[in-house]
């Protein structure tokens, strides 16, 4: 069960950034110090989104360009951090899940379709209806009642809050500590009925948990992710392969076996990368803290603080799975696999270290294996709140700055290629929530759009209590970094995760269109408790410097949300304000 505490553990940079009351309590090169954010803008951040809006048209105060496509744009995040009577979140990530859409159609070039609603999974709709907190957080916050009401509490509230796909007729909001919840794309309201019912298990594909991070092969039309379990009675850690048809959502298995491997403790995997040859995963070794499960299971603590990462080992493990087992062909043992006895599987060692978010990897001419990572050296897990997280005197304290690198994994040898700029630092701008356009994944690519940092930061990668927040966006050019690009916002604003949307008629995939993307942002604004949308051009160069071509206000503050996509040609009827 607290396997699934995994997904917590994976925004690090850009949400553990949260504000306390002043930054007397932070070092005088902290990136918080020196960008010069306003840091109590960053705490306001964190309230819940006031109300929820059907589908209702905003007017741009410009039209947009003539080849920006038609689709829509799907967030998901957190959105409610205290309950009715105001029982607070002691985390984000216990917070709601909350779904924004804008529907952008060419032939509507002033025109957005814009709607937000909180997903209504069991745990919502229980605290609506008794006007409390009705279940425990996975990260320590407490269920409305005390400490009698929240001893031996097992369960957990399925919160919906991490990311959202679009497949066919259908949304699915992913969490990885549960089941997807299937949605209306157009009104976002679970399909199949409030609470429980608005499950999915893809019919009949999952038994368990589902990741927030599926990753997409345009080659076959397929999204390829994971699903993870912990089984305190045996010790085992079980990892599923899934792949699912793009357009259905569903299994094209005949056979019905689903590959998994197993671990003897939980894995901290929240994200993990995808070729057209491999699924492959960063493993560190890991254990259960006693002291802090029983904390847990008193109603003291979150189940998060139970798993700490051995400190004592000096390897973290690169693994790559072979697609073709995924396979019905696929004749040999699929169910079980020992990582690190099973021919089949490749296992590199490297020094040890975090990564919990990924641009994308392809394999070269040569067959080697290249993947960007956000790589942070140390970090700090705890669960253990007494009032809400970004309240707290230094939430830096425990967090290394993180850094984009570029690694090379030689096949042949098993190893990591080695000098000759191997590894590439690419960016150290503390950069989190690194974005390519979709169709760009598992093939080669140039650029990386993650957030960073307003201004350039000058911190040692292995001194904890470095980190800082995200208040700037970039172009990362992975060939030549001296042409990296970046956009620094008001200190008081804080972009979301980017989403790139190809320009009408370019094809992403060509080298020499890969870059032709417009790129959207979600900004959030502490100071005056808004939030607008800034859509940049990101072809060539200097363009992206610029700043936005378009931003425009949304009828509704929503406060930092995590993933979303595009759904390119997804349009709905809509017409006057």
């Amino acid at each position: 069960m607290m396997a699934i505490i995994i997904f917590l553990l994976c925004y690090v940079s850009h949400v553990l950034a949260l504000s306390a009351p002043s930054t007397q309590h932070f070092l005088p090169n902290s990136p918080v110090i020196t960008t010069g954010v306003d840091f109590a803008a960053w705490k306001n951040c964190f309230r819940n989104c006031p109300f929820e809006l059907e589908p209702t048209v905003i007017e741009l105060p410009d039209v947009l360009p003539s080849d920006f496509p038609t689709g829509t744009i799907y967030r998901n995040g957190h959105a409610r951090f205290c309950a009715d009577d105001e029982t607070p979140c002691l985390h984000p990530f216990d917070a709601d899940g909350m779904i924004l859409a804008m529907t952008f159609d060419a032939s509507k070039p002033s025109k957005v379709l814009f709607r937000n609603k909180f997903v209504e999974t069991e745990g919502y709709i229980k605290d609506k209806e008794m006007g409390g907190m009705s279940q425990r957080g996975l990260f320590g916050t407490k269920k409305s009642g005390g400490f009698m009401a929240n001893l031996f509490q097992m369960d957990y509230k399925h919160v919906a809050n991490t990311n959202v796909i679009h497949c066919g007729d259908s949304l699915y909001a992913l969490w990885e500590g549960g089941l997807p919840y299937l949605l209306d794309p157009l009104t976002l309201r679970n399909k199949n009925g409030r609470g429980k019912a608005g499950l999915t298990d893809l019919d009949g594909l999952l038994s368990d948990n589902f990741s927030a991070h599926p990753r997409y092969d345009p080659a076959r039309k397929t999204y390829v992710n994971f699903g993870s379990v912990f089984d305190p009675i045996k010790s085992e850690f079980r990892v599923s392969l899934y792949e699912v048809d793009a357009t259905t959502f569903r299994s094209k298995r005949k056979n019905g076996v689903t590959p998994n491997f197993v671990l003897d403790a939980p894995a901290l995997i929240h994200d993990f990368i995808l070729t057209t040859n491999y699924c492959i995963f960063f493993i560190n070794d890991t254990r259960i803290n006693a002291m802090s499960a029983i904390k847990a299971m008193f109603g003291s603590a979150g189940f998060a603080g139970s798993i700490e990462v051995d400190k004592d080992s000096e390897h973290s493990n690169i693994v790559l799975i072979p697609r073709s087992l995924l396979d019905d062909k696929e004749q040999d043992a699929v169910s079980d696999i020992d990582l690190f006895h099973d021919e089949r599987v490749t296992v590199v060692k490297m020094d040890r270290h975090f990564a919990f978010h990924y641009a994308n990897a392809f394999e070269d001419m040569e067959g080697n294996v290249v993947f960007d990572t956000v790589q942070m050296d140390g970090m700090e897990l705890a669960a253990d709140f007494k009032e809400p997280f970004w309240q707290i005197e230094n939430p830096f304290r425990d967090v290394s700055p993180t850094r984009l690198i570029r690694y090379t994994v030689d096949i042949q040898n098993k190893k990591l290629a080695i000098g000759n700029d191997q590894p590439k630092v690419l960016t150290t701008r503390l950069p989190e929530f690194p974005s390519i356009p979709r169709d760009i994944s598992t093939r080669r690519h140039r650029y990386i759009y993650p957030l960073v940092a307003r201004k350039k930061v000058n911190v040692n990668p292995k001194t904890s209590g470095l980190g800082g927040p995200v208040a700037a966006v970039a172009k990362i050019d992975s060939e030549d970094t001296t042409n990296n690009q970046y956009f620094s916002f008001e200190p008081y604003e804080f972009p979301g995760e980017a989403i790139l949307v190809p320009k009408a008629g370019k094809t992403v995939p060509l080298p020499s269109e890969e870059d032709a993307c417009y790129m959207l942002v979600l900004v959030t604004n502490g100071k005056d408790l808004t939030t607008d949308v800034a859509i940049f051009d990101v072809e060539g160069d200097q363009v992206f410097e610029e700043g936005p071509i378009l931003r425009f206000p949304l009828p509704v503050f929503t406060p930092h949300l995590l993933h979303g996509s595009f759904a390119e040609g997804v349009t709905f009827e809509f017409g006057e304000s």
